[in-house]
Order: C-alpha cells, then sequence, then structure tokens
C-alpha cells in the first residue's frame, strides 16, 4: 500500500517537472533588462610638413629650396670683410606644432689641393670663413636684427666647417611663417694667407639642411 503511494507521488513529481520543462522550453519567453551607450573614436595621425623658401642678393623673392638651389651666390669672391647673407623663410604646412633648426656643412671644395697663397701654401677656404644665423618669428623682426649684428660684429666665430643651431621658437600650428638669415663672411684680419696665386681659384660647396621635430621631442644631437 506504501509502496503505491511513493509511486504516485513519483509519477505526480515527474509530471510536474514534464510540465516545467514544457512551460520554459515552449511555452514561455524569459527577458533580462539590459542597456548600453555606445562612442565611436575617430584616430588621426599628425602631419608634420615643413617648407622652406628662400631668396637672396640674385634670387631676389622667396623660391622653394632643393636639392640644386644656390642659397648662397656661387659665383661671390671673397675678400678680408666681404658678407654675404641669405633669407630662409620657413612655414608649418601640416598640424603639429614643431620645433626646427639649421645645419651648414662643408659638401667639398674644388682645387683646394692646387689653390695656394702668395707664399705658396695650400689654401683650404673653409678655414678662413666664419659663419652664423639669425632666427625671427616675422620678417621686420629679422631685419633688425641682422642690422643689429652685422652693426655690432658680434658675429659666429666658428670657423666654417659643420654648423647647426637650433632655432628658440616652437612653430605653432597656424601661425605666421618664421624667418632665418644665414650669414657668411670672411674676418677682416685675415690677410694674405687666403690670398691665391695662380690659375686655380679655391672654392667650397656648402649643403644648407633645415630638420624639424615635433615640438615634445627632444632633439637630436649632432
Amino acid at each position: 500500500m506504501k509502496r503505491n503511494k511513493w509511486r504516485k507521488a513519483a509519477l505526480a513529481l515527474s509530471a510536474c517537472l514534464f510540465l516545467l520543462w514544457w512551460v520554459l522550453g515552449t511555452g514561455a519567453t524569459l527577458a533580462w533588462f539590459s542597456d548600453a551607450d555606445e562612442v565611436r573614436n575617430e584616430l588621426k595621425i599628425g602631419l608634420l610638413d615643413l617648407g622652406v623658401e628662400y631668396k637672396n642678393d640674385i634670387v631676389t623673392a622667396y623660391t622653394p629650396m632643393t636639392p640644386t638651389s644656390e642659397v648662397f651666390y656661387d659665383e661671390a669672391l671673397y675678400e678680408p670683410g666681404y658678407t654675404q647673407v641669405a633669407y630662409l623663410k620657413v612655414q608649418n604646412n601640416g598640424n603639429v606644432n614643431f620645433r626646427y633648426k639649421v645645419s651648414v656643412t662643408v659638401e667639398g671644395t674644388r682645387d683646394d689641393a692646387k689653390a695656394v697663397n702668395v707664399w705658396g701654401e695650400k689654401i683650404y677656404l673653409p678655414d678662413y670663413l666664419r659663419f652664423g644665423a639669425v632666427f625671427a618669428e616675422s620678417e621686420a623682426e629679422l631685419q633688425e636684427k641682422v642690422i643689429d649684428r652685422l652693426k655690432s660684429r658680434e658675429r659666429a666665430e666658428d670657423a666654417l666647417g659643420t654648423w647647426s643651431e637650433e632655432s628658440p621658437y616652437v612653430f605653432e600650428v597656424g601661425e605666421a611663417p618664421h624667418f632665418v638669415a644665414l650669414i657668411i663672411y670672411m674676418p677682416e684680419e685675415v690677410d694674405n694667407v687666403a690670398n691665391y696665386r695662380g690659375a686655380n681659384i679655391p672654392q667650397v660647396k656648402l649643403g644648407i639642411t633645415v630638420f624639424a621635430q615635433q615640438a615634445n621631442v627632444t632633439m637630436p644631437k649632432d
């Protein structure tokens, strides 16, 4: 008798479990509330775009500088006290603030092995030239600085070789062009030691580089 009761209880429980499975599996839909906010960010690469133009006594309007540009007039004849000034206009054409510097290097000389002075000694022209630069944030400011520099005779005393100087200014996006004056001269105290004799005229070939790097990065040393 007891066994029949347990059997009925077991059947009843089985029926309940079957009914529950049927309700969950086929007869009802369960839902959970949910919410989400979506954000889409666009990442862009900054563009560092340096533009450089030049002018001098021969090229009187600013012209884009190329690997073949004669930034300094090649036919100039140097003598004690002679000075030549070339001008650069630097532009920030990108969307990144940058620092910049100018480097001038001796790329080669012509006939330096044969060129001799009045005493028959070899002449290496870079030894007798001096170089310097002036930086400004406007052309008017540059002209004033160049005039003061030439009047005061406070010029760079380094012999022409590998020379570089960083601008004191950070070139920010949207700023007007910056300007640089490159000054090369032969000191007045140079005498016949650089006065050549014969058919071989001493000449020097210069390389000019304007290097820019984003403002928050330290400039590399030469």
